[in-house]
C-alpha cells in the first residue's frame, strides 16, 4: 500500500492532542451521568429510610451526597458541551489535514489522469466528510463503553459477586457479543449505501451537465426515469439499513433488560440476608439503566465503520498516480515547440487556430467576453478536449504525452486554503526552501508585504484566503505556479484586481521567468508589462 494512502487507524494520529482531550471529556461526561443516577438513587432511598427513624433523621448526612449530586450534574452539563466543542475542533482539524493531503497529491497529477469531474467532486467533498466518522462514531463509543463497563462490573463485584454475574449476563451480549456478531453485516450494508449514494449523485450531476443536449434529443424524460429508479433503489437500501440497525438496538435492549431482571432476582436473597443494603441496590440498578445511553451508539458504530471504509477505498485512488518528478516528457535536449493545427474549441464558434510557438515566445490571447478565450486556454491546458484539429507538444498529441510537470495553468478561479502563506506556496512542492519562497514572492511583488506581516511566511491566509485581498490572493497563486518551474505557463487574466503599476511589475517578472519557455496570457488587451517585441504575438478572437 503506498505511503500516501489513507489508513483509518492513523486518523487519530494527525491531531492526537485534540482527539485525546475530546475522548477524555466524553469519558468524564459519561461517568458523571452514571454517577448522577447512582448517587441520586442511593441518596433518595437512604434519606427515605433514615426518615422512617427519628434518630436516623437527625444523624443522616444530607449535605455531602447532595453536594456530590450537584457536582455530577454540573460535570455532566459542562462536560457535554466541552466534549462537543473539542470534538468539533478535532473533526474540523482532521478534515483540513485530509483535504490538504489529498489536494496536494492531486496537484501532482496531470489532467488526463483525473477521474470524471462529478465523481471526483463527490469523493473530494462527501467522502472526505465520511472519514471523520471513524474516530467520532467508531473509536470513541467503543472506548467509552468498554472502559465504563469494566468500572461498572468492578462496582457490582464490590457490592456482591452474585450481582456481578447477573449484570455480566446482560452487559456482555448487549455491549460486546451482539454488536460484533451483526457488525460485519451492518458495515457491508453501509459500504453499499455509500456506493449507491455516489452513483446517484454522479448520475444527477452528469444529467444536469448534459441537460441541453438531452432535451434537444428528447432524452430528458427517460433520463429522469432512470434517476427515479436509482433514487428509489437508494431509498429502499436506506430503509433496509435502518431496519437492521433498529433490530440490533432492540436485541441490545432485550439483552440489557434480561440482565436487569437477573440483577433483581439475584438481589432478593442478598437483601433478605442483609448482605446488600437497599440504597446500594437502587444505585446499582440506576447505573445499569444509565448504561443504556452508553451502549446505544454501538449499534451505529459498524455503519459508521462501513461508511468510513468505503470513503477510504474511494479516496485512496485519488492519491495514486505519478508524481511530478516521475512523469518525464521527452522534452530534454530538444527545442520546446507547441503547435496548433486547424484547432477548433468549445464556445469559440467556428474559429480555427493555427499557431507554432517556440521557446521564448509570448502569446497574448485577446478579445471581448464570451468569445471562448478561457475555453481555448483550458484546451491548451488539457482540461477540455478539442472539437477538431490537433494540439501538439514537440510533435506529440496531448493524449499521448504527459503534461505533468511541464505545463502550469492559472485559471480565473483558483484555490487557496486555510493554511499559512508558506504552506499554500508549498502545495505539491513540499521541499521548497524559504529562500525560494521569498524569490517567488519578490517576482509577484508581495515580498515587501510579507516581510511587514508579524508572522511573515507563517501568516495565515484564512478560509478561501479571506485574510488577503483578491489581487494578493491571485498573486500568491501565481507565485505558487512559478515555483514549479514549468516550461509552459498559461495565465487567465493574471492582472485582474491589480493596479496598472503592480500588474506591469508582475508581468515583467513573469516574462523574465519564462524567457526560456512559452508564456500564454489571456487578456482583453496586451497588458502592461509585456513589451511588444518580435517574440510577442497576439491572437485576437472575435464573436
Amino acid at each position: 500500500m503506498p505511503d500516501t494512502d489513507i489508513r483509518l487507524r492513523q486518523l487519530l494520529s494527525s491531531r492526537k492532542g485534540a482527539w485525546g482531550l475530546s475522548l477524555l471529556l466524553g469519558w468524564i461526561t459519561l461517568i458523571a451521568v452514571l454517577g448522577l443516577l447512582a448517587i441520586s438513587g442511593w441518596f433518595i432511598t437512604a434519606s427515605a429510610a433514615a426518615g422512617l427513624l427519628v434518630a436516623g433523621a437527625y444523624s443522616f448526612d444530607f449535605f455531602r451526597p447532595a453536594a456530590l449530586i450537584r457536582l455530577a450534574a454540573i460535570t455532566r452539563t459542562a462536560g457535554r458541551y466541552a466534549e462537543r466543542l473539542s470534538s468539533h475542533n478535532a473533526v474540523l482539524a482532521l478534515l483540513q489535514d485530509l483535504r490538504c493531503r489529498v489536494f496536494a497529491r492531486l496537484a501532482q497529477r496531470p489532467p488526463h489522469a483525473q477521474l470524471s469531474s462529478a465523481r471526483q467532486q463527490h469523493r473530494l467533498v462527501a467522502d472526505i466528510d465520511l472519514l471523520d466518522r471513524f474516530p467520532l462514531s467508531v473509536i470513541a463509543p467503543w472506548l467509552w463503553a468498554s472502559s465504563i463497563v469494566v468500572l461498572l462490573l468492578m462496582f457490582y463485584y464490590w457490592l456482591a459477586p452474585a450481582l456481578f454475574y447477573a449484570a455480566l449476563a446482560g452487559l456482555l451480549p448487549g455491549w460486546l457479543l451482539l454488536p460484533l456478531l451483526t457488525g460485519q453485516a451492518a458495515a457491508r450494508l453501509a459500504r453499499m449505501d455509500a456506493d449507491k449514494a455516489e452513483e446517484r449523485r454522479v448520475f444527477l450531476l452528469h444529467s444536469l451537465q448534459l441537460r441541453i443536449p438531452l432535451v434537444i434529443w428528447q432524452q430528458w424524460q427517460s433520463r429522469q426515469q432512470d434517476f427515479a429508479k436509482l433514487d428509489h433503489d437508494y431509498l429502499q437500501h436506506q430503509a433496509r439499513q435502518t431496519t437492521a440497525s433498529s433490530r440490533l438496538l432492540l436485541w441490545q435492549h432485550w439483552a440489557l433488560a434480561a440482565g436487569f431482571l437477573l440483577m433483581l432476582w439475584a438481589a432478593q436473597p442478598l437483601l433478605l440476608q442483609h448482605q446488600l443494603e437497599l440504597p446500594w441496590l437502587v444505585a446499582a440498578l440506576l447505573a445499569y439503566l444509565g448504561f443504556y445511553e452508553i451502549v446505544a451508539p454501538l449499534t451505529a458504530s459498524f455503519i459508521a465503520l462501513g461508511l468510513s471504509q468505503a470513503a477510504r477505498d474511494r479516496i485512496n485512488p485519488l492519491n495514486q498516480g505519478e508524481a511530478v518528478h516521475t512523469a518525464p516528457l521527452p522534452l530534454h535536449n530538444r527545442p520546446l515547440q507547441l503547435q496548433l493545427h486547424d484547432l477548433q474549441v468549445a464556445n469559440a464558434g467556428t474559429q480555427r487556430f493555427n499557431l507554432d510557438l517556440q521557446a521564448g515566445d509570448i502569446l497574448v490571447i485577446t478579445g471581448p467576453s464570451g468569445v471562448g478565450k478561457t475555453s481555448l486556454l483550458e484546451t491548451l491546458a488539457g482540461y477540455m478536449p478539442p472539437l477538431q484539429g490537433q494540439l501538439l507538444l514537440n510533435s506529440q498529441q496531448y493524449e499521448h504525452s504527459s503534461l505533468n510537470g511541464h505545463l502550469g495553468y492559472l485559471p480565473q478561479q483558483f484555490d487557496l486554503f486555510n493554511l499559512s502563506l508558506a504552506q499554500n506556496l508549498r502545495l505539491g512542492i513540499p521541499d521548497t526552501s524559504d529562500a525560494q519562497l521569498w524569490q517567488a514572492l519578490q517576482q509577484v511583488a508581495l515580498a515587501d508585504w510579507a516581510r511587514q506581516q508579524p508572522l511573515q511566511l507563517d501568516t495565515p491566509l484564512g478560509e478561501h484566503a479571506v485574510a488577503v485581498s483578491g489581487g494578493q490572493a491571485r498573486r500568491i497563486a501565481l507565485a505558487r505556479l512559478l515555483l514549479r518551474q514549468q516550461p509552459i505557463l498559461l495565465l487567465d487574466e493574471p492582472s485582474a484586481g491589480l493596479d496598472s503599476a503592480t500588474a506591469g511589475l508582475v508581468l515583467q517578472a513573469v516574462c523574465q521567468h519564462q524567457r526560456k519557455g512559452i508564456l500564454i496570457v489571456v487578456s482583453h488587451d496586451i497588458p502592461a508589462g509585456i513589451k511588444r517585441t518580435n517574440r510577442v504575438r497576439q491572437l485576437s478572437m472575435q464573436n
